[in-house]
């Protein structure tokens, strides 16, 4: 949740969205006016970088900084992850460097020993001037390094052992995998992808039960853990086993701020081995920042980022609910896309979302990298203008056929107010480069507008829940669909199987963290996307209105009908969380605990009855279960639509607060 700052104390709150190496943090960086050389902050590079919540906060006063941290648990499943890739890696005969990289980075890149522990890779002389011709522009700057001669020579000499320890694990485990096929009579090298599985599950069996397995994971959480030591203990609170939870800061000296903060956020290569980055949270900053290219007083911005959308597959993936849960703090939220390659499909996919959810009059696009929209038909500004606002205006129209001609128009009155256009905003932005100035100054101003109040509704829909249950119907099947062909467990066109190891890995987040999803692998998500698509698609049609029916092309139309949106999205999240998660903790344990062989297909099973209790399928003749979901969604729609301004058919204000009372 964003700070206490709001519409009410002036302040703008702009949440981030945008694919992976968009630019959106660059934008950021823009914005609270940090230097892309001395400073670095927020971190940026091509790969995924933004792993966790930022918040900035453009104040008067100190600069201050909040950190919060990933609990001990789960940042020892994450080394145990990374060490068993690295074993299996190393069991499948890959090459040194490979084999180091699956240590050192898991899979979902969100978490990066080698930033905490170092890499061996850069640590060896070789090695690193290798790397460094390589990477000169990634790790060239002037941000200080951490790392003495003496420390470096130390974190070289822990890694190596780690690397060696994995090398004789997976010694131990390629010669049981060797029995193990023996016996089930599987020549390796000939294996079939089930017998290869079935191997892969043994032998993971089989670690889950070596104590030299656990010695390794215990030994590198111990060295994790002991990177806490160079922050001020007084600034630092801990739980009751000691592990950190949070670490605080102020300071009104600028650059020794920014020196402290980037130890959370840092992605330097040369301080890999200082750096605490993959074992954060969430980051708050707050203090006198401010654009050095804005000429009068410092806007007031809260500004919210996070991690980046991912280049999903198709536009109807869901986005993750740390993105789509913070719609309703916002009142900017700026997609950041790049104009070379502009709306694609994870960008479509987030139009698709705040349309769906009420919230596409909060949108602001900003396209960068317009300096590389180039080709023999654009010529000038305004002709690469148009060849971009055009991809936007052929999404508009996509999701028109979807969501009907209102939501197409509310996109399309975006135009060209809220679209912005940016040219190497990854450099200090000189006086001489007047028109991304403009187009930067023109930004705030577009953001600074969305504080402006808005009128009272002035026209109410009036809608009969009575009609949902095909709504409802719609949304469960096709949710239940998908899964199944995540699964394996049926067939759909565009959902391809999922590896064993990854619906076994998103088990383990749902039962044992209760995270809400594994990489691109999002059952809550995907619940909220397709009823809220759903219903809509229901609340776009009302029954009439009161005191009359406003035209269809009426902005005020839109207004009244986004308001409801807004409230069932909003609870949909809760609902939806609590019935896929929450009230199924110790069946997700259950899944997630089955081993050997034939547990792949048991789990599955296991998943399809645990989505088929949360989210039953409306049908002619309804069982219990059935019913208590359909009437918790009835609820939610009418507290949405009352809230929101409209009416039920059948309902007065007094009932629906008896209902809510009870």
């Amino acid at each position: 949740m964003p700070g206490g700052k709001d519409a009410n104390d002036g302040y703008a709150r702009v949440q981030f969205v945008g694919t992976t190496g968009a630019g959106k943090t660059t934008v950021l960086r823009q914005l609270i006016g940090t230097d892309p050389n001395k400073e670095r902050f927020p971190s940026i590079s091509a790969a995924k970088t933004t792993i966790c919540d930022i918040e900035v906060i453009l104040q008067e006063g100190n600069f201050s900084g909040v950190v919060t941290f990933i609990p001990r648990a789960r940042i020892r499943q994450y080394i145990a992850e990374c060490v068993l890739a690295a074993i299996t890696s190393s069991i499948e005969g890959m090459v040194e460097r490979d084999v180091i990289r699956k240590f050192l980075e898991h899979s979902e890149q969100r978490f990066r020993l080698s930033y905490i522990l170092g890499n061996p890779l850069l640590l060896r002389e070789s090695d690193n001037a290798e790397l460094l011709d390589e990477e000169d522009e990634e790790v060239q700057g002037e941000e200080e390094s951490l790392i003495s001669q003496e420390e470096r020579d130390d974190l070289l000499a822990a890694l190596e052992k780690y690397l060696a320890q994995i090398a004789e694990l997976a010694k131990v485990s390629h010669a049981h995998l060797a029995q193990a096929a023996a016996e089930l009579d599987i020549e390796l090298g000939k294996a079939s992808k089930q017998d290869r599985d079935i191997l892969q599950e043994l032998v993971e069996d089989q670690l889950a039960e070596d104590d030299h397995f656990h010695s390794l994971i215990d030994a590198i959480l111990d060295d994790v853990e002991l990177r806490f030591s160079y922050l001020n203990d007084s600034e630092l609170e801990c739980s009751r086993d000691g592990w950190p939870i949070k670490w605080s800061f102020s300071t009104s000296d600028r650059d020794q701020f920014i020196r402290t903060i980037n130890r959370f956020s840092s992605n330097y290569a040369p301080n890999y081995g200082r750096l605490l980055t993959p074992l954060v949270e969430g980051i708050r900053v707050a203090g006198p920042f401010a654009p050095e290219w804005w000429e009068t007083e410092s806007p007031r911005l809260v500004l919210m980022d996070g991690q980046g959308i991912g280049h999903i597959a198709d536009s109807s993936s869901s986005l993750s609910t740390s993105v789509t849960r913070r719609f309703k703090f916002a009142d900017a939220i700026m997609l950041v896309d790049n104009a070379a390659q502009p709306m694609q499909a994870a960008p479509c996919a987030v139009l698709q979302s705040l349309v769906a959810s009420g919230h596409e009059s909060k949108l602001v696009l900003a396209f960068t990298h317009f300096d590389e929209v180039k080709g023999d038909n654009l010529i000038g500004t305004a002709a690469r203008k148009d060849h971009i606002v055009g991809s936007f205006d052929n999404a508009a129209r996509a999701i028109g056929k979807s969501f009907g001609r209102e939501s197409e128009l509310s996109l399309l009155r975006l135009n060209p107010d809220r679209i912005v256009f940016l040219s190497n905003v990854q450099k200090r932005v000189e006086a001489k480069a007047r028109f991304t100035l403009f187009e930067l100054n023109r930004l705030i101003d577009v953001i600074m507008s969305t504080i402006t109040p808005v009128g009272p509704v002035q026209y109410r829909p009036i809608y009969d829940v009575a009609n949902l249950v095909l709504a409802v119907q719609k949304a469960t099947q096709e949710f239940h669909d998908r899964w199944r062909g995540i699964l394996g467990m049926g067939s759909r066109s565009g959902v391809a199987p999922e590896h064993w190891t990854r619906i076994k890995a998103l088990t383990r987040r749902l039962g044992n963290f209760q995270i809400d999803e594994y990489d691109a692998l999002r059952p809550v998500a995907d619940l909220i996307r397709l009823l809220q698509t759903q219903i809509s698609q229901f609340l776009n049609s009302p029954l009439s209105w009161s005191p009359e029916i406003p035209s269809d092309d009426s902005e005020d139309r839109q207004v009244a009908i986004d308001t409801i949106k807004k409230e069932v999205f909003d609870r949909l999240h809760e609902l939806s969380r609590t019935r896929v998660l929450e009230e199924k903790v110790s069946g997700w344990v259950e899944a997630y605990e089955h081993r050997g062989t034939g547990s792949t297909r048991i789990r599955a099973r296991d998943m399809v009855r645990l989505y088929e209790e949360a989210a039953p399928i409306p049908n002619e003749m309804p069982g219990p279960d059935a019913n208590e979901f359909l009437f918790e969604l009835r609820e939610l729609i009418a507290q949405s639509v009352i809230e929101g301004g409209g009416e039920l058919l059948g309902w007065s204000r007094t009932n629906y607060e008896s209902v809510i009372e009870s």
